[in-house]
Formats: structure tokens, C-alpha cells, sequence
């Protein structure tokens, strides 16, 4: 009785939608099932929404340019919509055309990307629907394309510009060809010339997976994708395709004959700051992968490959939705699963393979990872064949582990660890195939192929100490996401001696030896420095008693015994630790006086955690906050002999990406300050009137002057920082290099593929903000080999000229 009377009547649930929703939800939902019914959906929509034309024009006109920009493959729906209502009513066309061109030029004014192409598509619709006229769509493509005909124009610039110009000729060839055929073939003609002998295909090798190392069958560019669809349509005429939706076909006797002609547009020219994002499509499977892992359940649906021009129109669609709907990752994955219900067809492959190159795109990825990371996991739940299909992905990508950018196998690492961590911290699946390489001897080489799988297809020497590197960093991952017994508890004994140790912090008197007793033992000083600290010993008192009984034979030794003494009696947790550097910070103020004992201090804080990387990464952030080490302390500890090793791994970069990221924050903050300090001088200097306005304009005009010395003083620094990170980093390298008698490359062994690997990243992800020159210049001037500094800068080098 209680349930049933705690229900509500049916009319209850369901709240009441207004109009304006309606209306909306009409636009929004068009064309999401049935294609094949899309004509008869279209020509209903319109005449549902020509009587409210008059109440809700603009509502109308909003809701539609809200769609083309986030429902992108959904543009030719959009484009006949308009199409069919400006038929009935002129005046809605032309409102539609003139707004759509001023939303183009603002989106290139304003450099929205994504803006710029879901309008640049809305367009060539509109074109298709007799609304604008195709002479002004031809005009929009043939701006973007003289972009490659500017003076030093950037590679990625032109590629990206041509990129649009070849997504918009397919969803208008057809249009163009019968209207405009000479200037399509022009065009055309023009871009052909561009790819056959500019430096479209010469990506720079800092922006693919494999380095130097990547063949085209494990990538294909953007561009060159989309122009190889553009050639096949030009060649065979049709410009059709059963993924190429053309409803404005259908209404050809019923559109308006007088396309509204506009001015054209202009591109604006490239500025700091401007990216242009393109889809690098990873080849994770083989063409029969995906019908290979087909269920039951897709019995009604096209299985097989596809052919390669709907393979390619169904990569740009699930490429445009993954962007769109970034803020949900629910939303997304109900798009993907509405456009294989629209298609008709097994796409779930090419799902998981262009939503993997997003998430593995270099230089970043677009959006954070948890957000491809539960997009995967959302398919992975609602298509039986997903999980299988990723299975074979990551065996794909852990078979080229050795070839696999150092950044990109952190990255790797950082999704299969969450991946995993919602299905039991669950490795079966990759123990067996796993197992093969990582029991490859430690001097495997390219002989060895008997030894390898059928999914990898290099083998480089000591590949074994990259797979067994990058299980360890997924165990450790999977670790900061739960707790040792937990992961541990079902993994494949192949996996099992990989397992990283119980996270303990262990002092340096940890293992009590003879000598570790006697008064003047550290474990004896730790002992007498915990009681006096405990009992409230008046500060003065302690420091006293520090500097004039803690002085031992090592160097630094009373850094050692004070981080280790705190860190120990902080270990329980990190709250307990918080307050003890707030309590004690006059302790840890004494012993970081100088940039010595700040080195001193951050080895001290990595030997006590030696077993916990989290913990270092964790600890090292609260010491940055605190004040107690800072950049150069950090870098100094990393190229020390004890911190060396560290150099090839990704948790102690992401200690130097939290100080860049630091720095950085720091110059725009300065900035910022900066900013407003000039604008309310420009603004006193206007309203002055008297003697006391002159006096607060004075104070305004130093006000100003400080702030750009202290702006100054920030960018000193991060130069200062980056500088730091090189000559350090090369200066070991060059060490290391020296040894070895036969000559030194990048990847003769893992520990230098992996350092390289790393600082290249620095490089590449802060690209804008380093002077290389300078850098360089600074190199130069240090004991650094050649082979060295070559191969670290050439990269960055080639990839500043490609996009910066």
C-alpha cells in the first residue's frame, strides 16, 4: 500500500514542454533514425515550423546554428531544412545566409576551429539548397585554400585550411560540378599540385607514435585522408556515398531558384596562440577486425570491413561528434550509438580506433583523457564487441611499445590503469599475449622475430626492458587507484614479478646496523631530534643543537636527517604530513638556506620513498608549495648520480610539468596585473583634472612600471627554468653517451630512448613558450656533445617551423 500510494499519476511525471522546447526538440531530433525516411521527416519538420516562423523566427534560426555547430554530420539536414523553409518564405533564407556568413567570419576572427568547420560545411549546404549561391561557397573554399600561398605559411596551417576545403567539396561536388565545373576542376587541380610537391606528408616526427619509426600503415594524416576521398569522387564523377547524406536532392523541383548572393569572407593571418587541430588516425586493426569480434546481436547490422570511402566519412563523423560533446561523455556515446542505428552498420571498430588517436594525439589531446577514458568505457558497456576490439588495440599498441613516444606510453599507461580499475583491476586478457615479450631475453634484438607475436612487426634490441617498463607503470598506476592487495590479488602470474613493492617510506638507518646504535648514529640523532621536536624544544634551541651535532661525515647529512625524521613521523598520512611542514617549517627554512641544501632536500624526500612514486611526485608537490625546493633544486636532483635513473621515468616528469605549469601560471598572472595596472593608468590619464589626479597618475605610472618589472622578472625566470631543464638533462646525456665506445644514439638503450623521449616533450608541449635559440646558445656554451644536442633539438626544431 505504501508504494502504490507513493506513486504519481503519469500526467505527474511528466512536466509540461513549452513551445519554445518543442521547437527545439524538433530541430535537434531530425534526421537521428531512419535516413532512409529522411525526406519525408524533412518536408513534415518544415511544414510544422513554417506556421511558427512568425512567433519564433529567431529561436528557429538560433536552434539550427546551434546544431550545425555541435551536430556536424547532421549538416546536410540542416542545410535542406533551410532549403525547404526559404522556399515557403524568402525572407527566412536570406535572414539564415547573411547570419551564417557573419558567424564564418567572426569563428576565422576569433580562430574557433571547430566553428570554422561545422559553419564551412552549414555553407556548401546551403549552397546545396539553392540558398546562397554556389559561386560564394566556391569563394569561402578558394580563401581557405590560398592560405598555403602565404608568405612562410606554416605547414599545419595550410594542411588544415585544405583539410576544410576538402571535407566541404565532398558534401558539395556534386552541386559544384554541374554548376561551376571549370572553377571546381581549377581548384581542385591547384590542390593536387599542392600535395604532389609541397611537404604535406613530411609530418614532423615529434607529432607521431612511433618517431621516425612510424610506417603508413600505422598512420594516416588528416589531410591526405580526405583528399584520397576527394580524388576518388573527382575521378569517378559520382559523389556519392551511402554515408554522404544529400537530402537536398530530394526537394531539387521544390527549392527556391534565387540563391542569395554575399560578399566573401577573409582570412585572417596566423597568430601566437592559433592551433589547428586534425585527426591523426591510428590503424589499431586489421580490415577484418571488426567482423572478426561480431555478436549476435548484430546480425540485422552491414559487418565487414567497410569500404575505405564510408570507413573514411564514418572516421570525420565520430571525430566531429567526440568533439562536440566533450562536456558529457553520456551524451557522446548516445550520438555514436544513434549514428550506427541511423547507417545501419558495425562501425564499433572505427569507434574505438579514432576515439584511441584522439586520446594518443600528439602534441595533446584535445580534451582530458578520463573524458575518452569513460567514452570507452560507455561503448565498452553497451557494444558486446568493444571490449574484445580494445583488447586487441592495446596487444597492438604493447607489441610497438619500444617504437611508442615516451610521453604517449605515460599516456597509455594512465588510461589502461583507469580502464582497468572498473572491471576488477581485471589483466586477463592480456596476460597470455603479454607474457611472450615480456620473457624475451634481456639482449633481444631484431633476430628474435620467432619469439614475437603476430601483432608486432618490430623488434628492436632490449625490447623487453620497454614492456616490462611499461606493465610496471601501468601496476604502479593502477596502484594510485586502489591499493597493492587489491591489484595484485587476480593478476596473471606472468604479471605477477612486476607487481611494484608495498608503497613504504624507509629512513636511511631503516636497516639497523652495529655502529647505528652509538650516540652519534643518525638513527641515535633522529631519535634525539623527534624527542626534541615532540616535547616543544624552543626553535632557537633545536637549530643550535642541529648545526653543532649533526655534522657527519657525508655531506648534507643533516638534510638526510631532518627529511627523513619528518617524513617518517608524517607517514601516516598526508594531512599528518601537511601539518608537520606548516609546524616545523622553521626546521625545514634552516636546512634549505641555500640551493644545496634544496637539492640536498628533494634526493632526500626520493630516497625515503624510494619504493612509491606517487608518493615522491606527491611529497615533492607539498615541499614546491611550501617553498622549501624550488625548479632548479628539483632538476638538480634529477641529474645527480642518485637521480639519474629517474630521467626515464614518467612520474618524475610530471614533477617538472607541475613547476613549468607553476612558472607559466605565474607570467600570466604577472601579466594580468599588468594589464590592469596600464588600462586604469590610461583611464586616469584621461580623467585628469587637477594637482591631485596629476599625484595619483604618478603613483599609477610606478604602479605600471613595477608591474613590468615584475613581469620581466617571471619571464627571466622561466627561461631561467627551461634553460635549467636542458643543459641538465643534455649535460647527462653527453655523460652517458661517452660512454659507450661504439657511438651513442637515442635509442641504443632503453634509458636513453626514454630520457630523450621525455625532454623532447618538455619541448613539444611548451613549444610557444621556449626560445630554442636561446637555448641552444646556452647548450653551446656547455660541455654537451653534438650527437646530443642534435638529437634532442633537431625535432623541435623542424616542429616550431611546422606550427609555431
Amino acid at each position: 500500500e505504501k508504494s502504490m500510494a507513493s506513486k504519481r499519476r503519469r500526467d505527474e511525471e511528466e512536466p509540461q514542454v513549452g513551445i519554445e522546447q518543442r521547437l527545439v526538440n524538433l530541430i535537434v531530433r531530425v534526421g537521428d533514425k531512419h535516413i532512409a525516411n529522411i525526406a519525408s521527416h524533412l518536408r513534415g519538420l518544415s511544414a510544422a515550423l513554417i506556421d511558427d516562423l512568425a512567433g519564433h523566427r529567431q529561436l528557429i534560426i538560433d536552434t539550427v546554428f546551434d546544431c550545425v555547430r555541435a551536430l556536424q554530420p547532421k549538416a546536410p539536414v540542416y542545410g535542406a531544412l533551410v532549403g525547404l523553409l526559404n522556399a515557403r518564405d524568402p525572407r527566412f533564407g536570406t535572414d539564415v545566409a547573411h547570419k551564417a556568413q557573419r558567424e564564418l567570419q567572426n569563428a576565422l576572427d576569433d580562430h574557433a576551429p571547430l566553428s570554422i568547420r561545422g559553419l564551412c560545411r552549414f555553407v556548401v549546404e546551403l549552397m546545396n539548397a539553392r540558398v546562397v549561391t554556389p559561386s560564394y561557397a566556391l569563394d569561402v573554399l578558394e580563401s581557405f585554400a590560398a592560405v598555403r600561398l602565404e608568405p612562410d605559411v606554416l605547414p599545419a596551417r595550410a594542411l588544415w585550411f585544405l583539410t576544410l576545403v576538402a571535407d566541404a567539396i565532398v558534401l558539395g561536388g556534386s552541386e559544384f560540378s554541374l554548376r561551376e565545373a571549370t572553377r571546381l576542376d581549377e581548384l581542385l587541380g591547384a590542390i593536387r599540385l599542392f600535395q604532389e610537391t609541397s611537404i604535406s606528408s613530411n609530418t614532423p616526427t615529434l607529432l607521431l607514435p612511433y618517431g621516425s619509426e612510424t610506417k603508413p600503415d600505422h598512420l594516416t594524416e588528416h589531410f591526405e585522408t580526405l583528399w584520397q576521398l576527394v580524388s576518388d569522387f573527382w575521378q569517378d564523377g559520382s559523389w556519392r556515398s551511402p554515408l554522404l547524406l544529400s537530402p537536398s536532392r530530394a526537394f531539387a523541383d521544390e527549392l527556391a531558384e534565387k540563391p542569395v548572393a554575399l560578399d566573401s569572407i577573409s582570412v585572417p593571418l596566423h597568430t601566437l596562440g592559433c592551433t589547428y587541430p586534425s585527426l591523426r588516425r591510428l590503424r589499431l586493426f586489421n580490415d577484418s577486425a571488426g567482423s572478426k569480434q561480431r555478436s549476435a546481436t548484430d546480425a540485422e547490422s552491414k559487418v565487414g570491413p567497410l569500404p575505405l570511402g564510408e570507413r573514411i566519412l564514418l572516421e570525420e563523423y565520430v571525430w566531429m561528434l567526440v568533439n562536440s560533446f566533450s562536456e558529457s561523455h553520456k551524451d557522446c556515446a548516445k550520438q555514436l550509438m544513434a549514428l550506427r542505428e541511423a547507417y545501419n552498420i558495425d562501425g564499433v571498430a572505427t569507434f574505438i580506433e579514432v576515439i584511441m588517436s584522439m586520446l594518443l594525439l600528439l602534441p595533446a589531446p584535445r580534451n582530458a583523457l578520463t573524458y575518452y577514458a569513460c567514452l570507452l568505457l560507455d561503448l565498452s558497456k553497451v557494444f558486446p564487441s568493444a571490449p574484445h576490439l580494445l583488447e586487441t588495440a592495446v596487444n597492438k599498441l604493447f607489441s610497438l611499445l619500444p617504437y611508442l613516444d615516451a610521453e604517449l606510453t605515460s599516456r597509455f599507461a594512465d588510461w589502461l590503469a583507469l580502464h582497468v580499475s572498473h572491471f576488477s583491476f581485471n589483466f586477463a586478457p592480456f596476460g597470455a599475449s603479454w607474457a611472450q615479450l615480456l620473457s624475451l631475453p634481456a639482449d633481444a634484438n631484431g633476430d628474435s622475430n620467432e619469439m614475437v607475436p603476430a601483432t608486432a612487426t618490430l623488434i628492436p634490441p632490449a625490447a623487453d626492458s620497454a614492456y616490462r617498463r611499461f606493465t610496471r607503470q601501468v601496476l604502479d598506476k593502477c596502484m594510485r587507484l586502489s591499493y597493492h592487495e587489491r591489484v595484485v590479488r587476480e593478476l596473471p602470474a606472468p604479471l605477477v614479478p612486476l607487481m611494484p613493492p608495498l608503497p613504504k617510506g624507509a629512513t636511511a638507518w631503516a636497516q639497523v646496523q652495529a655502529e647505528d646504535t652509538e650516540p652519534g648514529s643518525l638513527a641515535a640523532k633522529s631519535a634525539t631530534l623527534l624527542n626534541r621536536l615532540r616535547s616543544k624544544t624552543e626553535p632557537r634551541d633545536v637549530l643550535e643543537w642541529l648545526d653543532s651535532h649533526s655534522i657527519g661525515k657525508e655531506p648534507f647529512e643533516v638534510q638526510l636527517l631532518v627529511i627523513h625524521t619528518l617524513l617518517d613521523a608524517g607517514s601516516k598520512s598526508i594531512s599528518h604530513l601537511e601539518k608537520l611542514l606548516d609546524k616545523f617549517d622553521w626546521l625545514l627554512n634552516h636546512i634549505t638556506s641555500d640551493a644545496a641544501g634544496r637539492v640536498s632536500v628533494a634526493s632526500a624526500v626520493a630516497s625515503y620513498w624510494a619504493t612509491s612514486s606517487q608518493m615522491v611526485s606527491l611529497v615533492m608537490s607539498k615541499m614546491l608549495m611550501h617553498g622549501f625546493v624550488d625548479g632548479a633544486a628539483v632538476i638538480g636532483w634529477l641529474c645527480s648520480s642518485d637521480g639519474r635513473p629517474r630521467l626515464a621515468m614518467s612520474s618524475s616528469w610530471e614533477v617538472v610539468y607541475l613547476i613549468i605549469d607553476k612558472a607559466l601560471a605565474s607570467q600570466r598572472a604577472a601579466s594580468e596585473e599588468l594589464r590592469i595596472a596600464e588600462q586604469r593608468y590610461a583611464e586616469r590619464g584621461r580623467d585628469a583634472m587637477d594637482d591631485d589626479d596629476d599625484d595619483m597618475a604618478s603613483v599609477s605610472e610606478q604602479r605600471v612600471a613595477a608591474k613590468r618589472e615584475e613581469l620581466a622578472r617571471e619571464r627571466r625566470d622561466k627561461k631561467a627554468l627551461f634553460a635549467n631543464i636542458y643543459v641538465g638533462v643534455c649535460t647527462v646525456l653527453s655523460e652517458h653517451a661517452r660512454t659507450h665506445a661504439g657511438g651513442w644514439r637515442p635509442n641504443t638503450d632503453e634509458w636513453s630512448r626514454l630520457c630523450v623521449g621525455h625532454v623532447r616533450a618538455v619541448g613539444r608541449r611548451y613549444l610557444p613558450e621556449l626560445s630554442l635559440s636561446g637555448i641552444e646558445m646556452v647548450i653551446e656554451g656547455s660541455d654537451v656533445e653534438p650527437v646530443v644536442q642534435e638529437a634532442i633539438f633537431e625535432g623541435l626544431r623542424s616542429l616550431h617551423a611546422w606550427q609555431v
